[in-house]
């Protein structure tokens, strides 16, 4: 059997974040250009950081031109403002059973690292705070490409750059919890695990065509997927 990797998201499949890092987001935006755009689930879920932030000052009328050098503001003050605000909140959570579906991955000897679409300053905050950012080898971020479509390509790049190991597209499996993370896969001929964790969105992600959709990572059978 050749060898399988599995690229864990974080907001929503690993973590719950809680709505700490979208609060201070927004809080950025109105003190920097004076207006909220009352960034709601929609406008992050399954979106990379800089996008969110680039729609997000054109949802407040920012011009085109503007956008850029807006966004660089924004994500200088958001990466040095979030470790205190949300190391200090009770809101983030662990989810209990993607971590079992890690350790179960790391038992079967296959191959696993991060496909996110926060930016790596703000995805490692995210994950020291439960000890979770050591845990994997490798990750692909908002920052390493804005379209999460992009980030699978990406992860086979860096894959070999940090396990010496060459996957192909058929033999990644994305794990995350929304159509977008679906959608990247699909696109790149990869599969997915996708976990319903809002059912309101459940034929939204059905509809998405998940390889595998599931109300809980401890459903999944690894020896169907690999």
């Amino acid at each position: 059997m050749r060898n399988k990797l599995f690229l864990f998201d974080i907001d929503g499949t690993l973590i719950s974040p809680g709505n700490v890092a979208r609060k201070l987001l927004d809080k950025i935006i109105v003190r920097n250009f004076g207006q909220s755009p009352n960034l709601t689930y929609d406008d992050v879920a399954g979106s990379t950081d800089p996008l969110i932030v680039e729609r997000a000052l054109a949802k407040i009328g920012i011009e085109d031109g503007e956008i850029s050098n807006g966004a660089k503001t924004i994500f200088d003050q958001y990466q040095k403002e979030l470790a205190p605000v949300y190391n200090n909140s009770d809101l983030p959570f662990v989810y209990d059973d993607c971590v079992h579906l890690l350790n179960r991955v790391k038992q079967a000897g296959l191959s696993y690292g991060l496909l996110s679409g926060n930016i790596k300053a703000t995805a490692k905050i995210k994950l020291d705070k439960f000890n979770l950012w050591n845990v994997f080898p490798f990750g692909v971020f908002g920052d390493d490409a804005a379209m999460r479509s992009d980030l699978p390509w990406l992860a086979r790049e860096k894959a070999w750059d940090a396990l010496e190991k060459s996957f192909r597209f058929e033999d990644i499996i994305i794990v995350g919890d929304t159509a977008q993370d679906a959608i990247a896969a699909n696109k790149n001929q990869t599969k997915s695990i996708i976990v319903c964790r809002k059912p309101e969105r459940k034929n939204e992600l059905e509809n998405s065509n998940p390889t595998i959709i599931v109300d809980d990572l401890n459903e999944v059978n690894l020896n169907s997927i690999i």
